[in-house]
């Protein structure tokens, strides 16, 4: 059945790809992180390459691109049926997300590169996703794709990064992150999330040149792209449209702890390590905080917390913790601000 986008939406027949997962009638409101945290499987398109980084990353970094469940409010609030868009959907981090917003009742749509479909046992227990979960095409690496992909959505979650067959960091963590920033203002989209990385401004630090030396560059290549990312956004994006960058510690696959045992900080001075589950959840409490519009930090385990660098001090001055999602991100500082 060849059914993609809401009504509100335009269809691109050529960009669309239709399906309908399999769901349960029962009725779901939420969903303990260990379901979500077991479903966190690889996809048979990873490739090695991205596994060794991520592995580094524990090292003292992550490779954001590559779950609790914060309550979520949507900018788009009037529209509930305007779905949330996640780039890299079929990856790790990517799955979660979609996970955690389907338990929350949200709509989605999945974005990949090329056509895939969630196994049903991907889907949480319980959900009804006839209603909630659509799927289209949405390469970075191809901007005439983007913007058919995105149209009609509440936020965007760029949870895309390098990959064998996905794209090479250039195209993907640089060029595709400007790619999305110039779709997401152009369609007027009111947040665009991008999962980044720690350390990707500090060049001297161990965990910075180990994973270059293995991933070809992607650190710089990350930050130049959300550079690109914040220049847009600040000489073209009308009130309202907005940006968040977040930047993941090392990625574990370890159960999450929730948004008390995290803590975000800026200055990109601190690292440590962090559960998939966890950076899922914060990207997914993020996109619809006020407080974390147009703002770049740092998110990481209280418990595995490090200076980046052994001159580092133990604090930034700007640590961020609380048992709240809403309460966690008041007291951002942003972009303009920081000089980020």
């Amino acid at each position: 059945m060849l059914a993609f986008l809401p009504p509100t939406t335009t269809v691109y027949h050529h960009h669309i790809i239709s399906t309908k997962a399999s769901s349960s009638s029962a009725s779901f409101s939420s969903a303990p992180s260990s379901l979500l945290a077991s479903t966190s499987t690889s996809s048979s398109s990873s490739s090695s390459r991205r596994d060794l980084v991520e592995n580094i990353g524990r090292l003292g970094l992550g490779l954001g691109a590559l779950t609790l469940l914060p309550s979520l409010t949507v900018s788009a609030a009037a529209d509930r049926s305007a779905p949330i868009a996640v780039l890299g959907a079929r990856g790790k981090t990517g799955k979660l997300i979609v996970q955690q917003l389907l338990a929350q009742g949200k709509c989605v749509r999945a974005l990949s590169y090329q056509p895939f479909e969630y196994d049903k046992k991907d889907i949480p227990s319980g959900v009804d996703v006839s209603s909630l979960l659509t799927y289209a095409i949405g390469d970075v690496t191809k901007p005439e794709t983007l913007s058919p992909a995105i149209k009609g959505a509440s936020a965007v979650i760029f949870a895309a990064s390098a990959s064998k067959n996905g794209g090479k960091a250039q195209a993907v963590d640089c060029d595709g992150v400007e790619n999305i920033a110039r779709s997401c203002i152009a369609e007027k989209i009111p947040r665009l999330l991008v999962i980044s990385s720690g350390a990707v401004t500090k060049p001297d630090s161990f965990g910075y040149k180990v994973t270059n030396l293995f991933a070809r560059g992607i650190m710089g290549l990350k930050l130049e792209g959300e550079n690109r990312l914040r220049a847009l956004y600040a000489s073209s994006a009308p009130p309202g449209v907005t940006y968040t960058v977040l930047r993941p510690g090392g990625l574990s696959n370890d159960k999450g702890l929730g948004v008390s045992g995290i803590e975000l900080n800026q200055k990109d001075t601190i690292i440590g390590e962090i559960s998939r589950v966890d950076v899922a959840a914060t990207a997914v409490a993020a996109i619809g905080a006020a407080d974390a519009a147009d703002v770049t930090f740092e998110v990481y385990e209280i418990g595995r917390r490090t200076p980046l660098q052994k001159e580092f001090p133990e604090k930034s001055g700007m640590e961020r913790r609380a048992g709240t999602w809403e309460e966690i991100f008041k007291g951002l500082v942003k972009d303009s601000a920081l000089q980020v």
